[in-house]
């Protein structure tokens, strides 16, 4: 495989692994951490009802969804003008391989769909 399709593959699929939210399991599940500073937090979640709970966690996990969505747009418009390059161990990762966007391929990933190698750019089809 291409080194620098190989990087930016990597770096998709670790964020789809960071993606899912601490702080939505903290609250459907079992709250913040039991230290004082959390008090008012966890007084705040044992008022809710677990749909309550449900729905507050699905709006975290949006949240956290779109900073990473937004950051690699912005990543991707800056790589576009020519002005940014991310590198991996000295090499730059591949761009737009597939003729879409980082944050086009990272929430495609999230929905656990494949690699379009059949999208794949001639340039990165050699080693």
């Amino acid at each position: 495989m291409n080194i620098q399709l190989k990087h930016y593959k990597k770096i998709i699929d670790d964020l789809v692994k960071i993606r899912p939210a601490i702080l939505k399991r903290w609250v459907t599940e079992k709250g913040w951490p039991n230290v004082s500073e959390n008090k008012e937090k966890n007084a705040l979640l044992s008022k809710l009802t677990d749909t309550e709970k449900s729905t507050l966690g699905e709006m975290i996990q949006q949240a956290k969804d779109e900073g990473i969505h937004d950051t690699l747009a912005y990543l991707n418009e800056q790589i576009n003008k020519g002005g940014l390059k991310i590198m991996k161990d000295g090499v730059p990762i591949a761009v737009e391989p597939y003729g879409t966007e980082l944050f086009w391929d990272w929430l495609e990933r999230c929905e656990g769909k494949e690699w379009p190698e059949d999208q794949l750019k001639e340039k990165y089809t050699k080693p």
